[in-house]
């Protein structure tokens, strides 16, 4: 198994990176290594960790241009894609060329086979989460799903493929779980239970996402008022503390406060502030297992000027009190 990678505007310099059959080590539950990529048009590192059935590659790059990466491999793959920041655009091409756009703060599952094609990096800042997994092992979670089907028909012919018509987008559910995969400090074989774990649980929300997503609803807005929902939901990420009323909010965006509450429900399936409050419960559920905050000052974080407030919807969401919940991290 072995791909192959070359910057278009450097093309006497290249990577090859090799993996074991079904990214299985002999002798070893896991195995990381990093890339610095300091000589390909900009800077940046490219951290790879695989097991058995699982490759994940996380790509850091700030690029001096838009730049393009030319790509071919020999195997083939699902690809659980996560766009954290930046514009790409990939071709594969071949017989069954496909061509498909990421923006920033979005996912979408794809297959390809042994494939060869070109990856357009857009802006000159980019963060990329690719988690590969083996045939067998994605088969064996969507087997016997039926809204699937089509998607298992191309991989049972080798056909590219994405799961989904539309790109969806990272909710703050993903982006805690992201959090959890690339900041693990655990060692040897409970690294690998861990991540694990964190893998199947973020492609049960992917698959969840892509399974009761309405397309009709998602077609319905214009595609002005769509870049507006997705401009919105970006400073919610990006700025989560500032987003204090949806007047603003809307008037930031270009839009009205109707727009706005109306199209950001069709589009993410939640409110403005419902989406708020979970990125902020997932930050606050994060800090708690660092364990280097107290729960009074990670309730001030979530917005609660009363810890009581805060233990309460902390236990809502996760069925559990914050107090409860750092204890047993230490078990």
């Amino acid at each position: 198994m072995k791909i192959t990678l070359n910057f278009s505007d450097l093309q006497d310099m290249t990577m090859e990176h090799a993996f074991p059959d079904n990214y299985h080590h002999i002798g070893e539950p896991i195995v990381e290594r990093t890339t610095a990529l300091e000589c390909f048009g900009g800077t940046g590192t490219y951290r790879e960790i695989f097991f058995e059935g699982v490759h994940i590659a996380f790509g850091d790059l700030r690029l001096k241009h838009q730049t393009v990466l030319n790509f071919e491999s020999d195997f083939e793959t699902v690809e659980m894609h996560f766009d954290l920041s930046g514009n790409t655009l990939t071709n594969i091409s071949g017989t069954n060329s496909m061509h498909y756009e990421f923006n920033s703060n979005h996912h979408n599952i794809i297959y390809v086979p042994g494939i060869k094609g070109n990856l357009h990096f857009n802006t000159m800042s980019t963060q990329v989460l690719e988690i590969n997994l083996s045939i067998p092992l994605f088969k064996k979670f969507i087997a016997d799903t039926e809204i699937f089907t089509d998607f298992i028909r191309h991989i049972n012919q080798q056909d590219p493929a994405m799961l989904g018509k539309h790109n969806m987008p990272i909710t703050p559910a993903m982006v805690s779980l992201i959090r959890s995969i690339l900041d693990c400090r655990k060692v040897g074989m409970y690294k690998r239970m861990y991540l694990e774990a964190k893998v199947v649980e973020l492609l049960l929300l992917q698959l969840e996402q892509f399974a009761f997503h309405d397309c009709n609803s998602f077609c319905s807005l214009k595609p002005a008022d769509m870049e507006k929902m997705h401009h919105a939901r970006d400073i919610i990420f990006t700025r989560a503390n500032e987003v204090h009323s949806l007047r603003r909010l809307a008037l930031e965006i270009g839009t009205n406060e109707f727009t706005l509450k109306k199209g950001f429900k069709e589009v993410f399936g939640t409110t403005v502030f419902g989406m708020l409050s979970d990125l902020k419960m997932e930050e606050a559920k994060r800090l708690l297992s660092e364990g280097e905050k107290s729960i009074s000052e990670i309730s001030e974080y979530a917005g609660y000027k009363n810890s009581t407030h805060f233990t309460s919807a902390f236990k809502k969401k996760y069925g559990i009190t914050p107090g409860k919940y750092k204890v047993e991290l230490c078990l």
